[in-house]
């Protein structure tokens, strides 16, 4: 009897331990630090490129072991606010902050077989995002990973350096 609910143990637990080593192999993947090293949007219909952060757009994103994520985006060079109060900015300084930003967090899934990676975002700096999962195509090699993006008016194509 004992061996019999022994067998039936493992055939009902057996399932999700291997979900779970494979979730936990594939983010090894990409666990760790990454540093933007470029952003390109192809809008559509058109098919023109641009780099929304120039030519060096500075950034992080971080994938934890335990499926948390962080991802912060923005142009260099960027103007000091006259005010070290964020009180203080001015409507112009707000402006331009927030539309040369990207910032948002939450939880990831990784399929490495189907090559995406899905972010469940949690918070953002664009309250619309709030609750969505947002799925990217990625590609791995060595200590460089690219990220491929879609929406209605664009594809965007970032590639990140790991940080090591």
């Amino acid at each position: 009897m004992k061996s019999v609910l022994g067998w039936l143990t493992l055939a009902l637990l057996a399932p999700g331990q291997v979900k779970q080593t494979q979730t936990t192999q594939d983010r090894n993947l990409i666990v760790g630090a990454w540093s933007l090293s470029s952003y390109e949007l192809r809008l559509k219909p058109s098919g023109t490129i641009t780099t929304p952060f120039g030519p060096h757009p500075v950034g992080r994103i971080l994938y934890e072991a335990n499926g948390q994520m962080s991802a912060q985006l923005m142009r260099p060079e960027m103007t000091a606010f006259a005010s070290d109060d964020p009180l203080r900015a001015t409507d112009e300084e707000t402006t331009l902050a927030w539309r040369n930003y990207i910032g948002y967090w939450g939880t990831y899934t990784i399929n490495a077989r189907a090559g995406t990676i899905t972010h469940h975002i949690e918070g953002a700096w664009l309250t619309n995002w709030v609750g969505q999962n947002q799925t990217r195509a990625f590609q791995l090699s060595g200590d460089s990973l690219s990220l491929d993006a879609d929406s209605a008016a664009w594809h965007a194509h970032l590639t990140w350096k790991r940080i090591r």
